[in-house]
């Protein structure tokens, strides 16, 4: 059996100093953590980086019809916006509630209301943007909700992660829980699930997504027909050059699932790209979005 890592190992040192330093930063003026994250980005993405290059090929395949100096801008841009989610994280981990409560505002609420009236739960469809973290704890201060996550790689930040998740949503529902999923949807919960994830061929329909042939997961369509929850887009943004944010909400999902899930796939491809076509600078673009390809279609990456 192989033998697990303690988190006080060695090897977790310079991960435990990285946490210590941000919770350091969380402590600073405003406009010092603002400034700070933008930095981190640009330095980041001044560094030749697998992130890097799978930035700017997800950027020229979504955005095609900007120009390579506008591309590459809005490359910049993006890892600006990442450099200021790690700080945003921290922000959402370590502050408390008085700092933070003031940073927001919701728009669309009376769609959740209308979809709470079912009395099936909800599925909240939403985009993974650099802000997510700190969205996911500002809302959880005035509603409860779950999240679906995947436990990150790391065993320390996943650690952390599920530390502050425990504390301040109502469930943290690991993806491949369904029975977990049901149960709470049942009790009329919402839960937080961002869709927009590769889960490979075998889990997922071909759907455009920027246009682009993109694996898409059927597992919506699975739990609404099973519960017959209400699909409720999700979009949020940092406002810009300013720690605050805006929530939206649209209309639930009407005539969902159909018989045909590819169609599924499209209507829910559709509600994250226009969410993403917001704030495309915030976006998290480092994902392999389009690592799987139809059969004989070469790869991207």
């Amino acid at each position: 059996m192989k033998k697990q890592l303690s988190l006080i190992n060695p090897i977790y040192w310079p991960a435990w100093f990285g946490i210590g330093l941000l919770w350091l930063i969380t402590r600073l003026p405003t406009r010092w953590r603002l400034r700070l994250g933008k930095n981190i980005g640009k330095c980041i993405y001044f560094f030749p980086s697998k992130l890097k290059h799978i930035t700017e090929t997800n950027i020229k395949l979504c955005f095609p019809e900007l120009s390579p100096e506008k591309q590459k801008q809005l490359a910049k841009d993006n890892f600006e916006s990442l450099g200021v989610g790690v700080i945003e994280a921290a922000m959402a981990w370590w502050l408390p509630d008085e700092k933070l409560k003031h940073l927001f505002r919701i728009h669309g609420l009376e769609h959740a209301e209308q979809a709470f009236a079912k009395g099936k739960g909800i599925i909240l469809l939403g985009p993974h943007f650099t802000c997510l973290e700190m969205v996911g704890r500002l809302i959880s201060m005035q509603y409860s909700f779950a999240v679906m996550y995947r436990p990150h790689k790391n065993r320390l930040i996943a650690f952390v992660q599920e530390r502050f998740r425990q504390k301040h949503y109502l469930q943290a529902i690991p993806r491949n829980r369904v029975r977990q999923l049901i149960r709470a949807l049942n009790d009329n919960v919402a839960i937080w699930y961002a869709y927009d994830v590769d889960g490979g061929a075998k889990r997922s329909v071909f759907a455009p997504f920027f246009g682009i042939p993109t694996a898409s997961l059927t597992s919506v369509s699975r739990l609404v027909r099973m519960s017959d929850a209400a699909v409720v887009p999700i979009s949020f943004f940092r406002r810009d050059d300013h720690f605050n944010y805006d929530v939206i909400l649209y209309p639930p999902i009407e005539n969902f699932p159909t018989n045909d899930l590819q169609e599924d796939a499209t209507r829910l491809n559709q509600a994250l790209e226009r969410a993403i076509r917001e704030k495309p600078e915030q976006y998290v673009w480092q994902y392999k979005r389009f690592k799987t390809r139809p059969t004989g279609e070469s790869r991207f990456y």
